[in-house]
């Protein structure tokens, strides 16, 4: 594994990642104030990327906690926003600490994973254009998230 603090070419860096297995989300929303959520969305042992437009990177699904939503709610959000895919339940794994564009302020991002049992049919959104899924056993590529990828990698069961 990646030692962190890990930084991408664009001045973000993964700065920590803490798993969670076994806390439950109520207990890490009252515990941790999370600005956002991430979905580590399995299928096949394979993830779930997007290509997002603004940054020009595969990413993980996922985005900003709105004010008065959980960091769970979020990520169900996001998901159905970004993909189409309408999940009931997700599963907290980690908590991820980053920091964006050299900037001091540390982010903390709730991550999510749900295992699918079959293809989905993805659509894509204003954010999130063309889908992959990527092998997290498999080389990172050019214009994947290497934050990302690592997060993945550390929440990964197969791993």
């Amino acid at each position: 594994m990646t030692e962190l603090p890990m930084f991408d070419a664009r001045g973000g860096s993964l700065v920590s990642l803490v798993r969670l297995d076994g806390v439950s989300v109520e207990d890490a929303d009252e515990s941790s104030p999370f600005a956002c959520a991430l979905v580590v969305v399995e299928w096949g042992q394979r993830v779930l990327f997007g290509f997002n437009i603004s940054r020009q990177q595969w990413e993980l699904p996922g985005g900003t906690v709105e004010e008065g939503e959980s960091a769970r709610d979020a990520a169900l959000r996001e998901l159905a926003e970004e993909t189409s895919i309408q999940a009931d339940r997700v599963s907290l794994v980690a908590r991820a600490e980053f920091m964006f564009d050299g900037e001091a302020t540390r982010y903390l991002a709730a991550v999510f994973a749900v295992v699918l049992g079959s293809d989905p049919e993805l659509v894509e959104s204003d954010e999130l254009h063309n889908f992959i899924w990527w092998d997290p056993m498999g080389e990172l590529f050019n214009e994947l998230s290497p934050l990302d990828a690592e997060v993945v990698r550390r929440c990964f069961a197969h791993a």
